[in-house]
């Protein structure tokens, strides 16, 4: 559904709590719907699809369904854009392997909305890492239970670890006792992105949480919260992402 995607194009994004109940005849656009807090229940002509927080529907063009909400307040971000698919169909998806879920569904909508260029450009990197995810669950390639059995100790070690300045993505294949380029293969399919990438995402957008609060001393001390003990390499990774120094957040 999502191998050979051509002519995308971002139409909008929102940020907001869904109604009780709606329901939508030919939606204008694909959409990417991904539930942040509360469950809801969307109806087909032919099936039943129950959303929980962390999960997230795609609803094709042309798509007629109701929705209900079950609980919660049903937070939620959609992206909405068009293209070329081929015989794309409802489907839910499971975020919780993707690298950049909670930057997705806090940040996305405000990037699009009122972000520079270089933000929208990032709206677009955002959102084809996304369909590179999908698509490696459709394909399924390298990413079976059985083959991700493989690097489980290197996943359950790297969400222990994720802010440790002593990690190095290079030891991770030895956890599993196989070759570096095997193991960025199935984690890569799995997680729709390196391991070096996957772990610069995960620590730049906590850096990113922890600049907005304004809960921190120094950049050096974010800097080290979560994992580089090089404040400039970290300055030029923050900026890297999102077009501006940390020392110019709050200011």
């Amino acid at each position: 559904m999502f191998d050979n995607i051509e002519n995308l194009k971002i139409i909008s994004s929102l940020h907001k709590t869904c109604k009780p109940y709606n329901k939508i005849e030919n939606r204008p656009t694909h959409s990417f719907i991904i539930r942040i807090t509360g469950s809801v229940l969307y109806n087909f002509y032919d099936k039943q699809v129950l959303i929980n927080p962390g999960e997230m529907m795609f609803l094709p063009k042309g798509t007629t369904y109701e929705y209900k909400k079950l609980s919660g307040e049903g937070l939620y971000t959609s992206i909405n854009f068009l293209a070329d698919l081929s015989d794309p169909k409802p489907t839910a998806y499971s975020l919780e392997n993707f690298y950049e879920a909670e930057y997705l569904c806090n940040h996305f909508t405000d990037l699009w909305k009122f972000g520079t260029q270089a933000e929208k450009y990032k709206c677009f990197s955002l959102l084809y890492d996304l369909l590179s995810y999908v698509s490696n669950i459709e394909n399924a390639n390298y990413a079976d239970k059985t083959k991700f059995k493989i690097i489980a100790p290197a996943v359950n070690y790297l969400k222990e670890h994720i802010y440790d300045c002593s990690l190095k993505a290079e030891k991770l294949p030895q956890l599993c006792g196989i070759s570096g380029t095997y193991f960025r293969k199935i984690f890569t399919a799995r997680f729709g992105t390196t391991p070096q990438n996957y772990i610069m995402q995960k620590r730049l957008t906590h850096a990113k949480s922890i600049l907005d609060s304004g809960d921190f001393d120094t950049v050096r001390e974010v800097a080290l919260s979560v994992g580089y003990n090089d404040p400039l390499y970290f300055g030029k990774s923050f900026k890297k992402i999102y077009g501006i120094s940390p020392s110019e957040i709050n200011k």
